[in-house]
């Protein structure tokens, strides 16, 4: 078995490493479980003596008898009850534990594999597959067991009567085979399942994330007829893979039912009047008959177990083996010193083949300020604040940070010194507190409160119905578009890093907000480096540089006012944006 493991199921024995901190509550489940069969092994034996003695005459040792059976049905309904305690307490620690490396794994992939594959990919993969692979072991060890025990049974039978012995042998041969066409037909279905479930659950997010949207363009009919097609198909395949388990299940049954008739002809007509074999064994033959069969279950469960597994193990494999153009690459170089210089050479990037985003951009930043980038939708203002937050790599020039290469880095680094504030910032279903403290788990509650002042939301979190500790739904959905977009700033605030990356992270702001915050910007860029990307363009007039793109390209650079005299295009943009000022909303206090 060892050997198959190891030749047959490379995906599985890849996953034996979690095995090690939970080898003693392994060795405990499978020697009581070997305890428990051991004792249920022993029951046809007292029976049997129990008949002969009955069919004797023979009362006298009855009481012992009862006494003895009621002893092993204590005994092995405990050991039952111990073997699944440790069960249940291994393979739910195993599940844990694999499913925590898969979830850090997915968190280390690129952003473009994660959304090229979708969330039921990864949703499958750390649910359904990691408990199903983190049980394998366990599952084989327990058929391996009652294989064991049920060998123990045939060799009884065997020793009654070899004639006996050899016919159960002939049945068992057929039923193999059936149990092996079963099995490798089920593996082939559970694949094609698998596949189907993934994109049934990605469907299910999608409906759940856009429910909003869906109510707002009273789309229900054709976003539940997109629903019905993919679960239509994933009910499909499982109602295939059932029919097939049912007729195959009623081939096995027919077939022994065809054992059990061969095996009564055979010992009323043969066996019984000949004296060869004793009623008593006869009947404890037929009443333990699925011992017999159970041979058989043991075996093809055993293969069912490590090819279902195996299957898992492999699509745990595609995240926690992914190939590198997959996974988020970073070098080990540290950060020795604060972040001085960023300089974009010729950098060249596209999201899909062919489609170029960045066509060249370079510039440089010195020192601490105020950056803002201008450019109409689609000329790579985002791009170029996901690819200095690592979100994506060039295709093609470098990024310099202190001179250095950007993917030379220290990932922890990087991530620590530069973060982006996006315009759309994801808000996690739990209290306000910890969405704050995600940037920074051992800030005090002074701090955190200090950061909301700051980002002018305090006093409405504490006329949250119960403060900070006010939990405000999936992506913060009881709480409004500035509230999340100041949130995510004091988010910022309480990391306190170098490279402040705001993108569009003011868009939902009024007016007396949004001056606020933006007194916020030119206070913090004394400090650090702070780069802006505006919905409102009157941040530009005082930022210290302004880098103006146009279809992927630089086509100028310079503060506010020498652009408004020598970039035309600009000037332009610069003009209608700002040709209609909001109006002026009351304002929040801090």
């Amino acid at each position: 078995m060892r050997k198959m493991r190891e030749t047959k199921y490379p995906n599985l024995k890849s996953l034996n490493v979690f095995y090690k901190e939970h080898r003693a509550k392994v060795v405990l489940f499978a020697l009581f479980t070997l305890l428990a069969g051991a004792l249920a092994l022993t029951f046809p034996f007292v029976l049997s003596n129990i008949l002969i003695d009955l069919t004797g005459g023979n009362y006298d040792p009855m009481v012992r008898y009862a006494l003895m059976l009621f002893g092993l049905v204590v005994l092995t309904a405990g050991a039952v009850v111990i073997a699944e305690y440790y069960y249940s307490k291994a393979s739910n620690a195993l599940f844990l534990t694999i499913r925590r490396e898969v979830a850090y794994k997915t968190m280390s992939m690129r952003l473009s594999t994660v959304y090229e594959k979708g969330s039921g990919f990864f949703l499958e993969r750390m649910n359904e597959d990691t408990r199903e692979s983190s049980a394998v072991n366990l599952n084989t060890y327990r058929a391996a067991i009652k294989l064991v025990i049920n060998l123990g049974f045939i060799a009884y039978i065997t020793v009654l009567n070899p004639l006996l012995g050899l016919l159960f042998g002939a049945g068992l041969v057929v039923l193999l085979f059936l149990e092996y066409l079963r099995v490798s037909r089920q593996l082939e279905n559970m694949k094609r399942s698998k596949r189907a479930i993934e994109k049934l659950k990605a469907n299910e997010v999608e409906i759940l994330k856009g429910i909003k949207e869906i109510k707002g363009l009273n789309a229900k009919d054709p976003v539940i007829d997109k629903h019905t097609v993919v679960s239509s198909k994933y009910a499909d395949i499982k109602y295939s893979r059932e029919i097939f388990q049912k007729r195959m299940q009623g081939i096995i049954d027919i077939v022994k039912g065809a054992i059990d008739l061969m095996v009564i002809l055979f010992a009323g007509l043969y066996l019984l009047p000949n004296g060869m074999i004793e009623l008593a064994a006869v009947l404890i033959i037929y009443t333990y008959k699925g011992n017999i069969y159970g041979l058989i279950a043991g075996l093809a469960l055993i293969k069912d177990t490590y090819d279902n597994g195996e299957l898992a193990a492999k699509r745990i494999n595609d995240i926690m083996r992914a190939p590198d153009k997959d996974v988020d690459s970073f070098g080990n170089v540290p950060l020795s010193e604060d972040i001085d210089t960023i300089e974009f050479r010729n950098v060249f990037f596209e999201y899909s083949k062919e489609k170029p985003v960045l066509n060249g951009a370079s510039f440089r930043i010195d020192g601490n300020g105020i950056i803002g980038f201008v450019g109409k939708s689609g000329s790579g203002k985002s791009t170029i604040f996901s690819l200095l937050a690592r979100f994506y790599d060039p295709t093609d020039g470098k990024i310099l940070i202190n001179g250095a290469d950007i993917s030379t880095l220290s990932g922890d680094d990087v991530r620590r010194e530069i973060t982006p504030v996006l315009q759309d910032s994801y808000i996690f279903n739990d209290t306000v507190m910890n969405n704050l403290l995600l940037a920074r788990p051992d800030a005090s509650a002074d701090e955190v409160m200090e950061a909301c002042r700051s980002a002018w939301i305090h006093n409405e979190i504490e006329a949250m119905p119960d403060g900070y500790d006010t939990i405000i739904g999936e992506n913060g959905a009881t709480i409004s578009g500035g509230q999340k977009q100041r949130l995510e700033i004091a988010r910022i605030l309480l990391k306190d890093t170098k490279v402040m990356l705001f993108d569009e992270a003011t868009s939902a702001l009024d007016k007396n907000n949004l001056d606020k915050i933006n007194d916020l910007l030119i206070e913090l860029s004394k400090t650090k480096i702070v780069l802006v990307v505006a919905h409102r363009l009157g941040i530009m007039r005082r930022c210290d540089k302004v880098i103006v793109l146009e279809g992927g390209r630089i086509i100028a650079s310079a503060p506010h006012n020498e652009l408004m005299e020598s970039c035309e295009y600009y000037r332009e943009l610069f003009r209608k944006n700002t040709s209609t000022e909001p109006r002026l909303d009351p304002g929040a206090v801090p």
